[in-house]
């Protein structure tokens, strides 16, 4: 079986959690003796026998925030990586062609082609109403209000089948797209289980990043995107630094569009000493970050399916988690972790505090949540996707 990935993003031109997904279901997908290949953008001179790249002369995988005249640039983008995806289309031999990011896979034309929607623009454009407005994200609104659902409707209808991460955004698509029901199928995501964690690797990690071992370090791993919320938790490292709250350190990896938002108030609370935010970070580095962490904290509001949760619960992180849907509806509150409501600062730093203060919780949390992560497994991601290849041949 011959499969032809089209995406956006592809590892090492990572942008989000779609790159992770698509190399490493490719990676199993092959495994099983599939052969696949993959298209997306990046440096050509990267490009090799499994995957194509095609330069961008656009923002489309900039992380972080960019003048406004790449931005414009992206339809351009679009259609000369739909211009490379049916050149490799029409040299034939392709049994499907899979589209993991339909922004891009729009125009992508082929009888067996099967649709990834990891997040909707329905759901971005939601998250981006309830933050503070902000030329990034006014941009952001534009492109998901005017282009992005557009391109998504146009990529579905040419699909003969669509996959969503989890429930909730399967609804999303049948609900607000129209999508049949009958049509979207539910895969979700994946985890590569990592061998070495608990104390003894905590520790060592925390002695390679120069952290003391007994400062406990409060971690996350996110877009500066507005549907990641990393406003909630600045506030309530705040609230903790106003009640005279020591001997925690917060670490937030990554970059996006609101980094600047994020610094700006980092800078406004005089916290700088004790966030620090040193933007992308290598897969190594991400990995030593993981394991060093106390307490990983996904703040968002809007999520299909959070790896990077799932991969701080593997590393034997406490989590704390927004209560929202899609993963984090699989923890029970006190048991693998603790939930509060989406946006509340004060909520959060009161979970902040109850880990802190009770080292016992956090090792009964981190082994509950590994335990729960042991269940995910990409190998049955692929096998589940390759039942769903084998069903349209």
């Amino acid at each position: 079986m011959n499969i032809l990935f089209v995406t956006r993003e592809y590892p090492p031109f990572e942008v989000g959690g779609v790159a992770k997904h698509t190399f490493y279901l490719v990676k199993h997908l092959r495994r099983l003796g599939a052969s696949c290949r993959v298209l997306s953008f990046g440096d050509p001179r990267y490009s090799g026998e499994g995957v194509v790249f095609v330069e961008p002369s656009s923002s489309i995988i900039s992380r972080s925030n960019r003048p406004l005249l790449e931005d414009v640039k992206i339809p351009l983008d679009i259609y000369r990586l739909t211009r490379a995806a049916r050149g490799l289309i029409g040299e034939g031999g392709f049994d499907l062609v899979h589209v993991e990011e339909p922004y891009v896979g729009a125009f992508v034309t082929h009888g067996r082609k099967i649709t990834t929607v990891h997040d909707t623009s329905y759901g971005e454009l939601k998250s981006i109403l309830h933050y503070s407005v902000n030329i990034p994200n006014m941009k952001r609104a534009l492109f998901y209000a005017l282009l992005g659902f557009w391109l998504e409707l146009v990529c579905i209808a040419s699909s003969r089948l669509v996959i969503a991460p989890y429930r909730h955004v399967k609804e999303e698509l049948v609900r607000v797209y129209r999508v049949g029901e009958e049509m979207v199928k539910v895969v979700g995501n994946g985890l590569e289980i990592p061998e070495s964690w608990g104390v003894t690797a905590k520790a060592e990690a925390k002695g390679k990043l120069g952290l003391e071992e007994d400062e406990l370090l409060v971690f996350t791993a996110a877009q500066h995107v507005a549907r990641k919320r990393l406003d909630t938790l600045v506030e309530a490292v705040r609230l903790l630094r106003e009640e005279g709250v020591e001997g925690f350190h917060v670490v937030i990896c990554g970059d996006g569009p609101l980094r600047h938002e994020v610094l700006g108030l980092v800078g406004k609370y005089g916290l700088g000493d004790v966030i620090h935010l040193p933007g992308w970070v290598s897969e190594e580095q991400l990995a030593l970050y993981y394991r060093a962490a106390d307490i990983f904290v996904l703040a968002s509001e809007y999520e299909a399916g959070p790896i990077s949760l799932l991969e701080a619960m593997a590393s034997g992180a406490a989590v704390i988690s927004s209560d929202i849907d899609g993963f984090p509806r699989l923890i029970r509150d006190g048991v693998d972790g603790l939930l509060f409501p989406v946006g509340d600062p004060w909520a959060l730093s009161r979970s902040v505090v109850r880990l802190m203060e009770d080292p016992g919780l956090r090792l009964r949390l981190s082994g509950s949540a590994r335990t729960i992560a042991e269940g995910f497994d990409w190998m049955k991601v692929a096998e589940e996707t390759l039942n769903l290849y084998e069903g349209l041949l």
